[in-house]
Protein backbone atom coordinates (compact mmCIF):
# COMPACT_ATOMS: atom_id res chain seq x y z
CA UNK A 1 0.00 0.00 0.00
CA UNK A 2 2.72 2.17 1.01
CA UNK A 3 4.33 1.54 -2.69
CA UNK A 4 1.23 2.73 -4.37
CA UNK A 5 0.84 5.97 -2.74
CA UNK A 6 4.12 7.45 -3.54
CA UNK A 7 3.62 6.17 -7.16
CA UNK A 8 0.07 8.44 -7.01
CA UNK A 9 2.14 11.26 -5.47
CA UNK A 10 4.98 11.26 -8.27
CA UNK A 11 2.32 10.76 -10.77
CA UNK A 12 0.68 13.87 -10.25
CA UNK A 13 3.51 15.94 -9.69
CA UNK A 14 4.61 14.95 -13.23
CA UNK A 15 0.95 15.63 -13.99
CA UNK A 16 1.52 19.40 -12.73
CA UNK A 17 4.61 19.90 -14.10
CA UNK A 18 3.78 18.92 -17.51
CA UNK A 19 0.35 21.07 -17.70
CA UNK A 20 2.86 23.90 -16.05
CA UNK A 21 5.36 23.73 -19.02
CA UNK A 22 2.19 23.07 -21.73
CA UNK A 23 0.85 27.33 -19.99
CA UNK A 24 4.15 28.07 -20.33
CA UNK A 25 3.99 27.03 -24.18
CA UNK A 26 1.15 28.13 -25.07
CA UNK A 27 1.43 31.47 -23.42
CA UNK A 28 4.61 31.78 -25.21
CA UNK A 29 3.06 31.24 -28.37
CA UNK A 30 0.39 33.43 -27.76
CA UNK A 31 2.97 36.13 -26.80
CA UNK A 32 4.82 35.35 -30.31
CA UNK A 33 1.88 35.60 -32.25
CA UNK A 34 0.71 38.75 -30.76
CA UNK A 35 3.81 40.19 -31.69
CA UNK A 36 3.80 38.71 -34.96
CA UNK A 37 0.67 40.76 -35.40
CA UNK A 38 1.47 43.61 -34.17
CA UNK A 39 4.62 43.80 -35.80
CA UNK A 40 3.20 43.29 -39.37
CA UNK A 41 0.28 45.99 -38.37
CA UNK A 42 2.99 48.28 -37.67
CA UNK A 43 4.98 48.17 -40.98
CA UNK A 44 1.10 48.24 -42.90
CA UNK A 45 1.11 51.70 -41.42
CA UNK A 46 4.73 52.66 -41.93
CA UNK A 47 4.42 51.62 -45.29
CA UNK A 48 4.99 54.28 -47.42
CA UNK A 49 4.42 54.68 -51.76
CA UNK A 50 5.79 56.88 -54.19
CA UNK A 51 3.42 59.65 -55.72
CA UNK A 52 3.81 62.32 -57.81
CA UNK A 53 2.30 65.58 -56.18
CA UNK A 54 2.15 69.36 -57.81
CA UNK A 55 4.99 72.01 -56.94
CA UNK A 56 2.53 74.77 -57.93
CA UNK A 57 -0.95 75.23 -59.18
CA UNK A 58 -1.57 73.64 -62.77
CA UNK A 59 -4.16 74.83 -64.52
CA UNK A 60 -6.87 73.47 -66.45
CA UNK A 61 -6.04 72.39 -69.85
CA UNK A 62 -2.86 73.52 -69.59
CA UNK A 63 0.09 70.83 -70.49
CA UNK A 64 2.18 69.58 -67.63
CA UNK A 65 5.43 70.31 -67.37
CA UNK A 66 8.47 68.87 -66.01
CA UNK A 67 8.91 71.74 -63.18
CA UNK A 68 5.29 71.38 -62.07
CA UNK A 69 5.66 68.00 -60.53
CA UNK A 70 7.89 66.17 -57.55
CA UNK A 71 7.49 62.97 -56.22
CA UNK A 72 7.19 62.39 -52.27
CA UNK A 73 6.67 59.35 -50.06
CA UNK A 74 3.63 59.92 -48.20
CA UNK A 75 1.92 56.38 -46.51
CA UNK A 76 -0.04 53.93 -48.48
CA UNK A 77 -4.00 53.77 -47.90
CA UNK A 78 -7.06 53.84 -49.36
CA UNK A 79 -7.03 57.58 -50.08
CA UNK A 80 -4.23 57.23 -52.57
CA UNK A 81 -3.85 53.95 -53.42
CA UNK A 82 -5.84 54.15 -57.02
CA UNK A 83 -5.01 56.50 -59.97
CA UNK A 84 -1.43 57.23 -58.20
CA UNK A 85 1.41 57.91 -60.25
CA UNK A 86 5.14 57.13 -59.04
CA UNK A 87 6.82 58.78 -62.32
CA UNK A 88 6.68 62.45 -63.29
CA UNK A 89 7.73 61.27 -66.82
CA UNK A 90 4.33 59.77 -67.33
CA UNK A 91 2.49 62.97 -66.91
CA UNK A 92 4.34 65.73 -68.59
CA UNK A 93 3.23 66.61 -71.34
CA UNK A 94 -0.57 65.48 -70.37
CA UNK A 95 -3.39 67.81 -70.18
CA UNK A 96 -5.33 68.69 -66.84
CA UNK A 97 -8.84 68.33 -66.77
CA UNK A 98 -9.13 70.31 -63.78
CA UNK A 99 -7.07 73.13 -61.94
CA UNK A 100 -4.52 70.90 -59.27
CA UNK A 101 -3.64 72.48 -56.36
CA UNK A 102 -0.15 72.99 -55.08
CA UNK A 103 1.01 69.70 -52.79
CA UNK A 104 -1.94 68.00 -54.47
CA UNK A 105 -2.14 64.43 -55.45
CA UNK A 106 -1.65 64.48 -59.58
CA UNK A 107 -3.92 61.07 -60.49
CA UNK A 108 -4.68 59.60 -63.62
CA UNK A 109 -8.42 60.40 -63.16
CA UNK A 110 -7.58 64.26 -63.34
CA UNK A 111 -6.12 63.94 -66.83
CA UNK A 112 -7.98 65.00 -69.91
CA UNK A 113 -9.16 62.72 -72.13
CA UNK A 114 -6.44 61.90 -75.11
CA UNK A 115 -9.30 61.52 -77.50
CA UNK A 116 -7.39 64.47 -79.77
CA UNK A 117 -4.74 62.17 -79.94
CA UNK A 118 -2.11 65.50 -78.57
CA UNK A 119 -2.88 65.08 -74.96
CA UNK A 120 -6.02 67.71 -75.03
CA UNK A 121 -9.42 67.05 -74.71
CA UNK A 122 -11.85 69.12 -76.94
CA UNK A 123 -15.10 68.99 -74.41
CA UNK A 124 -14.74 70.82 -71.54
CA UNK A 125 -14.80 69.56 -67.83
CA UNK A 126 -18.37 68.24 -67.53
CA UNK A 127 -19.34 68.51 -70.78
CA UNK A 128 -21.32 65.83 -73.18
CA UNK A 129 -22.63 65.58 -76.66
CA UNK A 130 -26.71 65.44 -76.75
CA UNK A 131 -28.78 66.25 -80.29
CA UNK A 132 -28.91 70.10 -79.31
CA UNK A 133 -25.16 70.88 -78.27
CA UNK A 134 -22.46 72.43 -80.55
CA UNK A 135 -20.40 70.64 -82.75
CA UNK A 136 -16.62 71.75 -81.55
CA UNK A 137 -14.13 70.55 -83.17
CA UNK A 138 -10.37 70.93 -83.04
CA UNK A 139 -8.79 73.00 -86.31
CA UNK A 140 -5.09 74.07 -86.37
CA UNK A 141 -4.33 77.74 -87.65
CA UNK A 142 -0.82 79.21 -88.40
CA UNK A 143 -0.02 82.72 -86.38
CA UNK A 144 3.42 83.81 -87.13
CA UNK A 145 4.88 84.85 -83.49
CA UNK A 146 4.70 88.40 -84.35
CA UNK A 147 0.92 88.47 -84.88
CA UNK A 148 0.73 86.23 -81.79
CA UNK A 149 1.66 88.12 -78.89
CA UNK A 150 4.83 87.98 -79.21
CA UNK A 151 4.56 83.66 -79.20
CA UNK A 152 3.94 83.98 -75.95
CA UNK A 153 0.53 82.23 -76.20
CA UNK A 154 0.03 78.71 -74.73
CA UNK A 155 -2.54 76.29 -74.47
CA UNK A 156 -5.34 76.83 -71.90
CA UNK A 157 -5.83 80.55 -73.31
CA UNK A 158 -8.47 82.26 -74.87
CA UNK A 159 -7.98 84.34 -78.06
CA UNK A 160 -9.43 86.28 -80.40
CA UNK A 161 -8.35 85.99 -84.18
CA UNK A 162 -8.00 88.93 -86.21
CA UNK A 163 -8.09 87.99 -90.60
CA UNK A 164 -5.93 90.00 -92.79
CA UNK A 165 -7.08 89.39 -96.60
CA UNK A 166 -5.96 91.10 -99.58
CA UNK A 167 -9.69 92.51 -101.17
CA UNK A 168 -9.15 92.59 -105.22
CA UNK A 169 -11.04 94.87 -106.72
CA UNK A 170 -12.80 94.59 -109.88
CA UNK A 171 -11.26 96.70 -113.42
CA UNK A 172 -14.46 98.33 -113.00
CA UNK A 173 -15.09 99.33 -109.74
CA UNK A 174 -11.21 100.35 -109.98
CA UNK A 175 -11.61 102.70 -112.45
CA UNK A 176 -14.40 104.68 -111.15
CA UNK A 177 -11.72 105.70 -108.78
CA UNK A 178 -13.13 105.11 -105.73
CA UNK A 179 -11.55 101.37 -104.48
CA UNK A 180 -8.18 99.95 -105.10
CA UNK A 181 -7.08 96.47 -104.51
CA UNK A 182 -5.30 96.29 -100.61
CA UNK A 183 -5.08 94.28 -97.63
CA UNK A 184 -8.47 94.56 -94.99
CA UNK A 185 -8.18 93.60 -91.54
CA UNK A 186 -11.46 92.84 -89.23
CA UNK A 187 -11.88 90.76 -86.30
CA UNK A 188 -13.42 87.61 -87.32
CA UNK A 189 -13.71 84.98 -84.50
CA UNK A 190 -14.12 85.48 -81.26
CA UNK A 191 -13.35 83.54 -77.70
CA UNK A 192 -11.03 80.40 -79.14
CA UNK A 193 -9.71 78.58 -76.75
CA UNK A 194 -5.84 77.46 -77.19
CA UNK A 195 -6.00 73.48 -76.79
CA UNK A 196 -2.51 72.96 -77.69
CA UNK A 197 0.66 74.40 -79.60
CA UNK A 198 3.50 73.63 -81.84
CA UNK A 199 5.74 76.08 -82.50
CA UNK A 200 3.29 78.60 -85.17
CA UNK A 201 0.41 76.18 -85.36
CA UNK A 202 -2.56 76.47 -83.13
CA UNK A 203 -5.36 74.07 -82.35
CA UNK A 204 -8.03 75.77 -81.42
CA UNK A 205 -11.71 74.52 -80.24
CA UNK A 206 -14.37 76.19 -82.36
CA UNK A 207 -17.49 74.79 -84.09
CA UNK A 208 -17.68 73.05 -87.07
CA UNK A 209 -18.90 75.95 -89.52
CA UNK A 210 -16.37 78.03 -88.24
CA UNK A 211 -13.63 75.42 -88.27
CA UNK A 212 -14.26 74.94 -92.38
CA UNK A 213 -14.18 78.68 -92.77
CA UNK A 214 -10.76 78.58 -91.09
CA UNK A 215 -9.20 75.75 -93.06
CA UNK A 216 -10.94 77.24 -96.67
CA UNK A 217 -9.05 80.90 -95.36
CA UNK A 218 -5.98 78.60 -94.85
CA UNK A 219 -6.20 76.57 -98.01
CA UNK A 220 -6.86 79.42 -100.27
CA UNK A 221 -3.13 81.47 -99.24
CA UNK A 222 -4.62 84.72 -99.37
CA UNK A 223 -4.56 85.63 -95.17
CA UNK A 224 -2.74 85.97 -92.54
CA UNK A 225 -4.28 85.20 -89.26
CA UNK A 226 -3.81 87.36 -86.07
CA UNK A 227 -4.10 86.65 -82.66
CA UNK A 228 -5.42 88.39 -79.33
CA UNK A 229 -5.06 87.19 -76.09
CA UNK A 230 -8.13 87.41 -73.68
CA UNK A 231 -8.65 87.86 -70.03
CA UNK A 232 -9.71 84.87 -68.28
CA UNK A 233 -12.63 86.56 -66.55
CA UNK A 234 -13.97 88.15 -70.40
CA UNK A 235 -16.20 86.36 -72.01
CA UNK A 236 -18.23 89.10 -73.84
CA UNK A 237 -19.09 89.37 -77.48
CA UNK A 238 -17.76 92.32 -79.12
CA UNK A 239 -20.15 93.35 -81.71
CA UNK A 240 -17.60 93.80 -84.82
CA UNK A 241 -20.30 95.22 -87.34
CA UNK A 242 -18.53 98.39 -87.28
CA UNK A 243 -14.93 97.31 -86.47
CA UNK A 244 -12.34 96.74 -89.75
CA UNK A 245 -9.34 97.73 -90.89
CA UNK A 246 -7.97 99.36 -93.94
CA UNK A 247 -4.74 101.98 -94.40
CA UNK A 248 -6.80 104.89 -95.72
CA UNK A 249 -9.31 104.03 -92.85
CA UNK A 250 -6.64 103.79 -90.21
CA UNK A 251 -5.26 107.47 -92.25
CA UNK A 252 -8.23 109.14 -91.65
CA UNK A 253 -9.77 108.42 -88.64
CA UNK A 254 -6.64 109.54 -86.82
CA UNK A 255 -5.63 112.62 -89.24
CA UNK A 256 -2.40 110.64 -90.65
CA UNK A 257 -0.75 113.44 -92.51
CA UNK A 258 -0.63 112.63 -96.31
CA UNK A 259 2.66 113.00 -98.02
CA UNK A 260 2.80 116.01 -100.77
CA UNK A 261 4.50 116.09 -104.00
CA UNK A 262 7.96 118.32 -103.44
CA UNK A 263 8.37 120.58 -104.92
CA UNK A 264 4.64 121.55 -105.68
CA UNK A 265 3.09 120.90 -108.81
CA UNK A 266 6.22 118.48 -109.65
CA UNK A 267 8.02 121.05 -111.77
CA UNK A 268 11.71 121.49 -111.17
CA UNK A 269 13.30 122.97 -108.80
CA UNK A 270 16.95 125.57 -107.52
CA UNK A 271 19.66 123.87 -105.95
CA UNK A 272 22.75 124.98 -104.93
CA UNK A 273 25.90 125.71 -107.29
CA UNK A 274 28.51 122.92 -107.50
CA UNK A 275 31.53 123.93 -104.78
CA UNK A 276 34.36 124.46 -106.56
CA UNK A 277 37.36 121.67 -106.47
CA UNK A 278 40.19 122.06 -104.80
CA UNK A 279 43.31 120.41 -104.33
CA UNK A 280 44.18 117.73 -101.92
CA UNK A 281 46.66 119.21 -99.53
CA UNK A 282 48.88 116.42 -100.38
CA UNK A 283 49.11 117.52 -103.95
CA UNK A 284 49.75 121.02 -102.79
CA UNK A 285 53.10 122.39 -104.79
CA UNK A 286 55.67 122.93 -102.01
CA UNK A 287 56.62 126.47 -101.07
CA UNK A 288 59.52 125.38 -99.39
CA UNK A 289 62.98 126.79 -100.58
CA UNK A 290 65.29 125.25 -102.50
CA UNK A 291 69.01 125.27 -101.25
Amino acid sequence: MEMEYRDTNRRGKAIIVLGFVLAITAGGAAFFLISQAQQQAGQDELQKVSVVVATRDIPARKPIEPGDLTVREVPLDATNGKGAVGNPDELVGRVLAVTVFRDQLVTTNLIASAAGGGGFSILGPGETVGPDSEAWRAVSLTIPDAQAVGGLLQAGETIDVFVTATVNVPQELLNEGIYYTDRSTKITYQDLMILARSGQFYVVRASIAVAEEISHLQASGNVLFSAALRPEQDVRTVDASRLGSTTNLIITKYGLPIPETYPVGGGPFATLPPLEASPSPSLQPSTSPTP
